[in-house]
């Protein structure tokens, strides 16, 4: 368990970059809804290896700034509800539209959270840190958006969607970030947590 926790956002970088090559090996697919699902898929993996790898001090930036923690380390979020809540985000969340392509509401979820990240990590985190960049930032710019994109023009240019599924979608996207993000860090959060991000997690926010 502590190999998983130390190493999850390494795996998630492996495997999207594996994906990313078999896409390339097959291009029909890539063209298809499927192959864009896959993407968007492979976007949260690398969004999050951004985050917690590399420059991956977003954890420090969270609990310092965000939360004004007095234990940045490990409080609100640590290495084990970080585990937790991204593994689930980007192996139930993320990867259920790919199972189910003809459900077109599950594949608008994962695209609204994509977009949400840009307004999370582009205004809301900037702001309250008063920065320019944080480690989410490119990922969700470069990767997020024009995947989500895509993916709804292809859906909109070939008449897939009913008023339902955008319903459906945006309910789903709002209990997602309700569920995973917001109730998952109450639910985890330990101030005697034993699981500590490293220093470079913690980044220049490792003393605030």
């Amino acid at each position: 368990m502590n190999f998983i926790r130390k190493y999850w956002q390494d795996a998630g970088a492996i495997i999207g970059l594996v994906i990313c090559i078999g896409l390339l090996m097959n291009r029909a697919i890539l063209f298809d809804i499927t192959g864009i699902l896959w993407l968007s898929f492979v976007a949260i993996l690398f969004h999050q290896f951004e985050e917690y790898r590399w420059p991956g001090y977003f954890p420090g930036l969270f609990n310092s700034t965000m939360f004004k923690s007095k234990a940045p380390d490990h409080y609100p979020l640590n290495t084990h509800s970080a585990m937790i809540i991204n593994v689930a985000i980007a192996y139930i969340f993320y990867l259920l539209p790919v199972c189910f392509p003809q459900v077109i509401w599950l594949g608008l979820a994962p695209v609204f959270m994509g977009f949400f990240q840009v307004v999370w990590h582009g205004i809301v985190v900037n702001i309250k840190a008063k920065t320019l960049y944080n480690p989410g930032l490119v990922t969700a710019l470069l990767v997020h958006v024009p995947v989500g994109i895509w993916y709804i023009h292809e859906v909109v240019k070939h008449d897939m969607s009913t008023g339902m599924d955008w319903i459906l979608g945006t309910i789903y996207f709002v209990l997602a970030v309700y569920i995973f993000i917001i109730k998952g860090n109450m639910w985890l959060k330990r101030e005697d947590s034993p699981y500590s991000f490293s220093k470079q997690q913690l980044g220049a926010y490792i003393r605030k």
